[in-house]
C-alpha cells in the first residue's frame, strides 16, 4: 500500500514536464580536412620563431607517435597530412590530430609577443 502512494504520482501527466527551452548540443567543426581517408591541415604562423619551434615539436611527436604523420613546410605554412594505419580515420588519428592542435597553441602561447 505504501509503495502505491509513493508511486501514484511518478508518472502522472500533471507532474511530468518537458523542458520548451531545449538546445541541441552545438559541435565544434574540426579545422582538419578529412578528404581521401587522410586528415589534413596546414598552419600559418606570424613569426618565424613559431613556426620553427612547431616544426621542431611536430618531429619530436612523430618520435612518439603511432600514427603515421607527414610534415611539409614552405614559407610561413605548415601542411600536417597524417594517414591512416589502417586504411581508415581511427581513434589513433583523431587523437593525434588533437596533439597537434595542442601543440600549435602551445606553440603559439609561448613564443607570443610581449
Amino acid at each position: 500500500m505504501l509503495l502505491q502512494e509513493i508511486m501514484s504520482n511518478y508518472l502522472n501527466e500533471n507532474t511530468f514536464e518537458v523542458e520548451n527551452a531545449f538546445k541541441p548540443l552545438s559541435v565544434k567543426k574540426s579545422e582538419w580536412d578529412n578528404k581521401d581517408d587522410k586528415l589534413k591541415r596546414a598552419f600559418v604562423f606570424d613569426e618565424t620563431r613559431q613556426l620553427e619551434a612547431f616544426i621542431i615539436e611536430i618531429i619530436k611527436f612523430n618520435r612518439e607517435t603511432n600514427a603515421i604523420v607527414e610534415t611539409r613546410f614552405k614559407e610561413d605554412t605548415v601542411g600536417i597530412i597524417i594517414h591512416p594505419i589502417s586504411g581508415q580515420i581511427s581513434e589513433i588519428e583523431l587523437e593525434a590530430s588533437k596533439d597537434i592542435d595542442k601543440i600549435r597553441k602551445d606553440v603559439v602561447y609561448y613564443y607570443a609577443k610581449d
